[in-house]
């Protein structure tokens, strides 16, 4: 689906007038890269240590990927929820849009997992199978239900999209009540707060355990990471920047500029202490990616958009959350977890760097095929039929009403 904002914007001085019906095809095509760091995040978080067990710097950087992916999709939910939203709309049809958006790919995969658990002698627990199925699970801070590894873990994620939803019917309502001259504060407001979410962590009292990954106190890590409520500031930032370029308060910050910019702070983490979290220095950056992207589509014309809204990067786009969904069940149950001792596999596993980079290609390969299938199959067709309600058929428009007694 092409992102479009129905209305347009007021001609303010230097601000780029956002035309009718603009279409923002490059925010789609981005959407493929944010969730191909996820998957290259959790393809090499289990293959690196095979070929390069102490690379402790390229480990965690990849290990970042796929927060950095994560933190791009809350922030691009806020802006593009924020852009399409009509003031006719109800919330019962948002909600509605939402649902089926989300939920029946989200059950396929449950569904998928349950089964391949249960095929490979990994049954979950009645527990983490209904809280993963009614998208709970990051309220309640187990570590054990979070990185369950025969769950699809990756819908974590998707609990706290869920609170978004929820609330942003009354946070667009809020945040629109911010003149325009005070949007740039209110950015600001809200990113200060994401820089004082690991410091309310710090003073969190040590509890469940310390990450093995990380090496963090894991209450801490829990509430930096998966608490739903402190994940929607970087949802909240997203709204915020989107109203900036609505009401032409955007600055001019050139495409190529902003797509190397959240470069600088993604590598700065990896030398920055885990207690910092993942968000604090990367949530600017991607927002401002986020608006310049959308105001290089609005400023160009369709014969001159910028080389992410192609048709192939738009169809990629497309099929990123089916992507994003089904590439962990071929992470654990393909040829890398079949291959890998953390999962019980006969010692012997893959560990050169050709045999590496074949199972990484292949797993690659096949979870883009699942994608693309999950999409056609369900995720397009769901949209099509159930995301509005069905119009009458015109036998029904003309057919007289019942007598009512």
């Amino acid at each position: 689906m092409t992102i479009h904002r129905p209305v347009a914007t007021p001609d303010l001085p230097g601000a780029v007038l956002v035309q009718r019906a603009q279409k923002l095809p490059s925010l789609t095509g981005l959407r493929f890269f944010a969730a191909f760091l996820v998957v290259l995040s959790h393809v090499g978080v289990n293959l690196l240590p095979r070929v390069a067990p102490d690379q402790i710097f390229a480990f965690r950087l990849l290990h970042e990927a796929g927060a950095f992916g994560v933190s791009f999709f809350f922030i691009l939910s806020g802006f593009v929820l924020t852009w399409v939203a009509r003031d006719d709309d109800s919330v019962g049809r948002f909600w509605r849009r939402r649902f089926f958006k989300i939920y029946p790919n989200h059950l396929v995969t449950v569904l998928a997992a349950l089964l391949l658990a249960a095929a490979a002698g990994h049954a979950l627990t009645a527990r983490d199978a209904s809280a993963t199925l009614l998208l709970v699970q990051t309220w309640i801070p187990d570590m054990t239900l979070q990185f369950n590894l025969w769950s699809n873990t990756p819908t974590w994620s998707l609990s706290c999209e869920l609170l978004f939803y929820l609330a942003f019917p009354w946070l667009l309502k809020l945040l629109r009540k911010i003149p325009p001259a005070r949007l740039w504060p209110a950015f600001g407001v809200v990113y200060a707060a994401i820089w004082a979410v690991p410091l309310v962590a710090s003073w969190l009292p040590k509890s469940g355990g310390i990450h093995p990954g990380t090496g963090q106190n894991w209450l801490s890590m829990w509430f930096m990471t998966f608490f739903p409520p402190v994940r929607m500031l970087e949802f909240v930032l997203g709204i915020v920047v989107a109203l900036i370029v609505v009401n032409g308060r955007w600055i001019r910050l050139p495409l190529a500029v902003a797509l190397g910019f959240p470069l600088v702070p993604f590598v700065a983490t990896g030398y920055m202490p885990n207690e910092l979290g993942f968000v604090a220095l990367t949530a600017l950056p991607l927002a401002f990616l986020v608006a310049a992207t959308a105001a290089a589509d609005i400023s160009s014309s369709s014969s001159s958009r910028t080389w992410l809204g192609g048709r192939t990067m738009v169809f990629l786009g497309e099929i990123s959350f089916a992507l994003y969904l089904v590439h962990w069940l071929v992470v654990v149950y393909g040829w890398i977890g079949r291959t890998s001792p953390t999962w019980g596999a006969k010692p012997g596993a893959p560990s050169t760097w050709p045999e590496v980079l074949g199972l990484a290609g292949l797993t690659i390969a096949t979870s883009l095929v699942l994608a693309w299938l999950l999409y056609v199959l369900v995720e397009r067709p769901v949209m099509r039929r159930w995301s509005r309600p069905r119009a009458p058929r015109a036998d029904e428009v003309l057919r007289p009403a019942p007598d009512r007694v």
